[in-house]
Formats: C-alpha cells, structure tokens, sequence
C-alpha cells in the first residue's frame, strides 16, 4: 500500500497551526506532520487537527518529507536549516515562512544541499477588522509573497504558490531586495516607532503618574509583542533598508513640528488640520481596501512556472489546486 506524500510544519504557533488548518479545508492526499520544540504547542495543533500527528524529534520530524514548511523566527533559521539539511529528501522544497524573504533565501544558500528547494513566503495579515487567531481561515483572500531560491525548479516553485492558494491566500511573486525594503516601511519602522515611544514614556520622570492614564492609542502604538531577540534578529538582517525608513521618520517628524508652530494667517486653512485630513482620508482608505482585500491589481506569476504543475504538485494535491486553466484557453 502506498504511503501518502509528507508535508511537514516546523513551528506550530499561529502561523504554522493555521497553514495545517487551511491546508485541510478540502480532502487532500498528504499527511501534514508537525513539529514544535514547545511540546505545549505541538499538543495544542494536534488536538485541534492541525496536524495529522506530531514528532518531538525533529530529524523524524523531516523524514520523507517532500515539503517543509518552516514557521520559526528568522533568528531561529540558520541553526534549524543547518540541523535538518541532511534530513532533507533530493527534490524536497523548504518553504520558510517569516516578514524578511532576502535573509530567508541568503540563509538557505548557505545551509541547503543543491538538490534541496527553497522558497521564501510572507504571509500578510492586516489585521483589519479582526483579531488574528488560530483558525483554517486565517490567510483567506490575504497577500501571500514569494521569492524563489537560487536553486528552485519551476514545479517547485509552482507548489509553493498551489500551497498558498490552498490555504486561500494569493500568491504575489516579488523581488526579495524590494519587498524587504517594503517592510522596513510599513512593518519594522512601526516597531522602531513602539520602541521609542515606551523607552520615551518609561524614562520620563512623569511616567509613574501617566501610566495610569496610558490608554488604548498608547497600548496600540506600543505593542511590540514579547521577543526582543526576534526583533533585534530583523532589525540587523533588514538594517539597511530600516535606517532609510527611520530617516525619512525623522524629517516627517521634523515638518509635523514646523506644522505645530505654524499660525496661519486670518481666514487661512491651518496647514496642520490640512495634514491631519490627509492622513485620515488616506487611513481611511487603506483600511477600505485592507477589509475587501481589493487591491485593484493582479498578483504577478511566475513566468518559468508552468500552468499545469509539476510532480510534487500532483502527487499532494492532485487536480483540487490545478484550477488555474492552460495557456490558451478561455476563462
């Protein structure tokens, strides 16, 4: 009798956890493995069917595995990548799952065998209108960005974007330079931003008696979630790009000062309440788009992988993601 094809999770937190819930959202022929170095965690994705079974060992863990899924922090990835890459199966894909793709794909250069694909993602969840929680339906409709090692063959990368429309995500194929200047933008500089303003807060002399009026604006911009080494981790693989986001920060705060000093003349429009307009409509209309998941383009496709995908891709998933039709035929 033939053993079912082998996907295994690395990481079973929010991220890993839900890819094993999405992936199972329509009958498949795999068997999803997960591993966790937290057994709490492992135990919890395995009582809630994230995973068809758990491996404490984590070289188990890969055996027979056609795809990896690694959902760790990116400090966590040269030591793990290092310990599994001769457990790794010829032909298998490593699919690393993090915010930064560019270190991603440096790292596995590095630490993978020639014969072992490689395929960075970042997953998006805006985080508009919900809270993010453990659920099959986490990565509905949401922007999933890949960049493809050096060694990647086109069906490998072809499984990589069948993966993330399974789990109803869309795939956007990117630049990893690009998208990681991207990020330092519009993730890592609102961390910087939440850093500063609690060192700010926490160092003032009147902080023993404004922390009791520290409300929900204060807890938003300040949330930097609890791993200050995965985020030293980021901002040091990502420092190029971040500094230039922080010196743009730096002149915008300098023009919101000169606005604040400004006094109009009589009957003039004051230029801070113009601003202040501004970034609300443009608020407003970010978030409209965030809540629909209308972006008004197309996600980019791969040119080298081919419509009809490859082997891996029939073997886990046969014909259930195959919904995209062949060159020439009408939609």
């Amino acid at each position: 009798m033939a053993t079912k094809p082998i996907i295994t999770i690395i990481g079973l937190g929010l991220t890993g956890a839900s890819m094993g819930l999405g992936l199972q959202r329509e009958t498949g022929n795999f068997e999803i493995v997960g591993h966790d170095k937290n057994p709490e965690a492992a135990q919890t994705a395995r009582k809630q069917g994230a995973v068809h079974r758990t491996e404490w060992n984590l070289h188990r863990a890969c055996e027979g595995a056609e795809l990896v899924v690694i959902a760790v922090p990116l400090h966590e990835l040269d030591e793990l990548l290092s310990q599994i890459a001769e457990d790794l199966s010829p032909g298998a894909l490593v699919f690393a799952l993090g915010s930064l793709l560019q270190p991603a794909v440096e790292i596995a250069a590095r630490r993978l065998p020639p014969q072992v694909h490689f395929v960075a993602g970042h997953p998006v969840v805006n985080g508009v209108g919900m809270m993010p929680s453990l659920r099959a339906d986490l990565y509905e409709r949401a922007v999933f960005a890949l960049a493809a090692g050096a060694n990647a063959e086109p069906s490998s990368v072809q499984l990589a974007s069948d993966f993330v429309e399974r789990i109803g995500a869309t795939p956007l194929f990117v630049d990893a330079q690009e998208h990681d200047g991207i990020i330092a933008g519009v993730e890592q500089l609102p961390d910087v931003m939440a850093a500063a303003l609690m060192r700010l807060s926490a160092a003032n002399p009147g902080w023993r008696e404004a922390r009791r009026l520290a409300g929900r604006s204060f807890a938003g911009a300040t949330d930097l979630g609890d791993n200050a080494a995965a985020l030293f981790s980021e901002f040091q693989a990502n420092r190029q790009n971040l500094l230039f986001r922080i010196r743009q920060l730096q002149r915008e705060l300098s023009e919101w000062a000169d606005l604040l000093e400004t006094t109009p003349a009589e009957g003039e429009k004051h230029p801070l309440l113009s601003a202040l307009e501004q970034a609300v409509l443009e608020r407003a209309t970010w978030e409209g788009q965030a809540l629909l998941k209308n972006w008004d383009e197309a996600p980019t496709t791969p040119e080298a992988a081919p419509e009809g995908g490859g082997f891996l891709r029939q073997m886990f998933f046969g014909n259930l993601m195959g919904r995209r039709p062949p060159p020439g035929a009408q939609r």
